[in-house]
């Protein structure tokens, strides 16, 4: 059988990009009036340099712009006929409506890619119904986004800007992401997290809002997420363990009362399972569900 040559001779980049349809960019810019007051600078240039952004890991715009300087002679492969400047990408960056992206994001995931995620089953499963939410953290200037973490020696304080990324188990690709000040509590996102009805949602220990939590059980959500010690747990019932359960590594199942009877009103007192699982690396972990 002979092999392919449709992508003999690109570059990894170019052959990236061909799976964007320009049809598709042309179409959401069009929706979005991505390009209106922008004489050369286009939608689908910012696009590309983006990604290109992306691609090279660059960590700053003198970055970005000397890659694209030093890729000159390759851009007019890539469809940009000019090499914007540093200020020209700012400004896109500040003025060109987000929803360009947005859009084309979910068009491209939702009517061309979706049929082709890496999951191959026919029968639902629980990675159909598993979400997982957690967050990530990238240093900026105290002037671009409000300073977070650890004043320094100095009494400088580096800013930071935080992606909130919600990502179902089964694509492996984010289905929600919202981004905030680094210096904002996990927890402030929660409300925004659109699940369905028997969905499971496995989040970290700084996702902790009492009262949402309830109304996801009243919806027969399923949520998880790791045992702190702020929280106020009381021991209702052990239920007894298998040998099996043992060999898989649990060492404790409980039913117990979550929350404070104190504060009941401000966040609401349920019933919880407390599940202690052993492992060789991380040595022993608590959820609770």
């Amino acid at each position: 059988m002979s092999k392919s040559k449709f992508f003999s001779g690109q570059p990894i980049f170019n052959q990236l990009l061909s799976f964007i349809p320009t049809t598709l960019i042309d179409k959401v810019c069009r929706e979005t009036n991505a390009d209106y007051y922008y004489k050369h600078f286009k939608a689908f240039d910012h696009l590309v340099t983006m990604l290109f952004s992306s691609f090279h890991q660059c960590t700053s715009l003198r970055e970005l712009h000397t890659g694209l300087l030093a890729n000159q002679h390759r851009l007019h492969h890539l469809g940009i006929k000019h090499t914007p400047r540093r200020s020209t990408i700012s400004d896109a960056n500040r003025t060109r409506p987000v929803a360009f992206f947005e859009k084309l994001y979910h068009r491209l995931y939702n009517h061309h890619y979706q049929a082709f995620s890496p999951d191959s089953r026919k029968r639902k499963s629980l990675v159909d119904r598993l979400f997982i939410v957690d967050s990530t953290t990238v240093s900026l200037f105290s002037n671009v986004m409000k300073g977070a973490g650890v004043i320094r020696m100095d009494g400088r304080k580096k800013g930071g800007i935080k992606a909130h990324v919600l990502m179902t188990a089964k694509t492996e690709l984010p289905s929600f992401t919202i981004l905030t000040e680094a210096a904002k509590n996990d927890r402030i996102i929660m409300p925004q997290l659109e699940l369905l009805p028997g969905s499971i949602i496995a989040m970290d220990r700084a996702y902790v809002n009492y009262k949402l939590m309830k109304e996801w059980t009243e919806k027969e959500i399923t949520w998880v997420t790791r045992v702190t010690k702020s929280m106020k747990i009381k021991l209702l019932t052990r239920n007894r363990l298998k040998i099996l359960h043992k060999r898989k590594g649990i060492l404790k199942d409980w039913v117990i009362q979550l929350g404070n009877p104190l504060t009941e009103e401000k966040s609401p007192v349920q019933t919880a399972r407390v599940i202690s699982i052993y492992d060789i690396e991380i040595q022993k972990r608590k959820y609770i569900c």
